[in-house]
């Protein structure tokens, strides 16, 4: 059976959202950010995280002063991407790049890459980082790795000042991807900047936002999403950094504690539908994933769920989506994640996709399934399709992440 290209397009969303990964800038050792996810192998294979130093364990141009919650405003691309502008070098040199809190790592397309062309945007302009043409640029030349589902990135470790809001992180380690996927040629953002936790293997240096705080550019280690659902030519979402921004929530947030050591990861008390007492899923490890567009699950748990919301089976060889038609939405019960006893509830408007080329009427769930390795420890993934509903903050100080229900935005229906 032949798909729509809605349906192609659905199905690509759902490969790199399960199969995207994080690894550690370890030439010789690489390892699906699934596998990091897996508390069993934490036990296994735990790594120390490095400490937030105190701002005067770093020498900085920065001052104390100069320490405020600043926005960054972010463009959304159909719902599948949310990416903004940095600048990097002296003069400056401007990169769009997608946030990334499933890894540390900040990394920009080299000038000095053998395939340019795989490394121009959709857009065919050419925005690359040059440091022959940068007077604050020093060398650094150690070689990095990173894989994703679509192959690796590869390159080379430089440092440079990175300015990102307003505010300008000195002598920031990077890295400078020399070879990358393809699937990158066709994406609006140029690199990504990591907003996760660092770990020994790829040093504290890599990460910007730590450096922010370090330099006393932020008050607090804290960062949060508000993603609008519709996309403009103009900027619609918003990343907070050092703090919240009470014009993008509404009410009071509900906070878990983290449950792994250098992750966005919590535990999820139940997974319900507002309209079923007999339907629950127990507890669960879930992680909030910018580098995902859907809410991913256990394949068997998400089978269940979507059968009891009443979705139409859509199979494309061993791939299994879910429809609705439009009549359908408004009789269909909210998804409530009960989260430290706080519910967190989703409505049909909140959890049903639609994406280009499909037929008038049609939606898809955007509740998808991944087959988790025997042995291997299911993690809910809570990508761009849940942030849209809920207003998010990441503590690093506190080691927590809290949900307000967002202020509200354009709909597309």
């Amino acid at each position: 059976m032949n798909l729509p290209a809605a349906a192609v397009l659905l199905l690509t969303l759902v490969s790199i959202s399960a199969a995207q990964i994080s690894v550690p800038f370890s030439p010789a050792r690489t390892m699906t950010r699934q596998k990091l996810l897996e508390p069993s192998r934490l036990n296994r294979e735990q790594r120390p995280i490095q400490p937030l130093p105190k701002p005067n364990q770093s020498p900085n141009r920065n001052s104390r002063a100069n320490a405020k919650i600043r926005d960054v405003y972010l463009k959304n691309f159909y719902n599948k991407l949310y990416f903004a502008p940095i600048t990097i070098g002296t003069p400056e040199q401007k990169m769009n790049v997608a946030f990334d809190t499933g890894s540390s790592i900040t990394w920009v397309p080299s000038a000095h890459s053998p395939s340019r062309q795989l490394l121009h945007s959709i857009s065919g302009t050419r925005k690359e980082y040059n440091y022959e043409s940068s007077s604050t640029y020093k060398a650094n030349g150690k070689p990095f790795e990173l894989s994703y589902g679509a192959g690796k990135v590869l390159g080379f470790r430089s440092q440079d000042n990175v300015a990102i809001a307003g505010a300008t992180v000195y002598n920031q380690i990077f890295g400078e991807a020399i070879i990358r996927p393809k699937m990158f040629a066709g994406s609006m953002n140029d690199g990504i900047l990591g907003l996760g936790f660092s770990n020994i293997d790829e040093g504290e240096e890599f990460n910007v936002f730590d450096n922010m705080v370090i330099q006393g550019l932020l008050p607090a280690p804290v960062f949060s999403f508000y993603l609008n659902r519709y996309g403009t030519d103009d900027p619609d979402s918003v990343l907070t950094l050092g703090g919240t921004n009470p014009d993008y929530y509404n009410g009071d947030f509900a906070f878990a504690n983290l449950t792994a050591p250098d992750r966005w990861q919590f535990e999820i008390d139940r997974i319900q539908l507002s309209n079923s007492k007999h339907f629950a899923l127990r507890k669960c490890q879930a992680v909030v994933d910018t580098g995902s567009s859907l809410i991913v699950g256990p394949s068997d748990e998400v089978d269940a769920l979507n059968k009891r919301l009443g979705a139409k089976p859509l199979q494309q060889g061993d791939r299994k989506l879910y429809t609705f038609d439009r009549h359908e939405l408004k009789s269909l019960p909210n998804l409530e994640f009960i989260v430290n006893g706080h519910k967190l509830s989703m409505t049909s408007r909140d959890y049903a996709a639609q994406f280009p080329g499909m037929r008038i009427g049609q939606f898809y769930s955007g509740i998808v399934g991944k087959e988790f390795k025997r042995g291997e420890t299911p993690v809910w993934s809570l990508g761009f399709s849940f942030m849209r509903t809920f207003y998010t903050q990441f503590d690093k100080g506190n080691r927590r992440i809290g949900f307000a229900k967002a202020s509200s935005f354009i709909r597309m229906y």
